[in-house]
């Protein structure tokens, strides 16, 4: 948990801003603590781990179909959950985080449904796979770091 709190900190200049709000401070704030302000922003924070084995397609994938046909992240995602997307891959040994990109779900959202990769687990699962660079054009992207030579020269 330490990882991700380190890498939103550092990028959290970055995020969108959807819902803030600014209130006054208390008065004991005010005179006692020296702020006048308090600023409030909530980021919708969706986080996926993946093995390191899976940074050789270094896609971000989605689930489309649960083994109880119940609601899936797909379904959730495109309802307007979830505003960022932190997606990283552990490092070999799985003990940190290896690589890692940060994605503007709201910037994709619309797209998700038609676009991406099909694919098909063995336990009857299903997911979509989509190509980094792919939310990198599509301006989803925010930030990351690691990712394999060949992909990153496709970003931005």
């Amino acid at each position: 948990m330490s990882e991700i709190n380190q890498i939103m900190g550092e990028n959290f200049w970055q995020l969108p801003q959807g819902e803030t709000n600014i209130e006054l401070s208390t008065t004991a704030e005010d005179t006692k603590e020296s702020f006048d302000m308090v600023y409030q922003s909530r980021v919708e924070l969706s986080v996926r781990i993946r093995k390191n084995y899976y940074l050789k397609y270094c896609d971000f994938t989605i689930r489309t179909k649960a083994k109880g046909h119940g609601e899936t992240e797909i379904d959730k995602l495109l309802s307007g959950k979830g505003s960022i997307y932190l997606y990283a891959w552990k490092s070999e040994d799985g003990e940190n985080l290896h690589a890692w990109v940060l994605v503007d779900i709201n910037k994709i959202r619309n797209d998700l449904k038609n676009t991406g990769q099909a694919r098909f687990n063995s336990d009857g699962t299903e997911f979509k796979g989509y190509d980094i660079p792919w939310i990198s054009k599509m301006g989803a992207l925010v930030n990351y770091h690691n990712l394999p030579p060949g992909i990153q020269k496709h970003l931005f």
